[in-house]
């Protein structure tokens, strides 16, 4: 097993860059949660008519999203 063959050393250097990648992962995962928040967002809002379809594709331009949903559009990239 890898944790077993480990050495019972720690290299500072090492354990902060763990902590900062670690951080990074986090934020990554943050980002990702809110983009998921966001798409959901304009998904309801487009299905009780809240939002019209330009509207939606304005929406997800402002958010930076567009990319992530027009690779599954008709004539998208893929």
């Amino acid at each position: 097993m890898y944790l077993a063959k480990r050495s019972a050393q720690v290299n500072p250097v090492a354990e902060r860059e763990k902590d900062f990648l670690t951080k990074a992962i986090c934020a990554a995962i943050s980002r990702s949660r809110l983009n998921v928040n966001t798409l959901e967002a304009i998904a309801t809002a487009m299905r009780h008519k809240e939002a019209t379809v330009s509207e939606a594709r304005e929406w997800l331009r402002d958010e930076g999203l567009e990319p992530l949903v027009t690779r599954y559009l008709r004539g998208g990239s893929k």
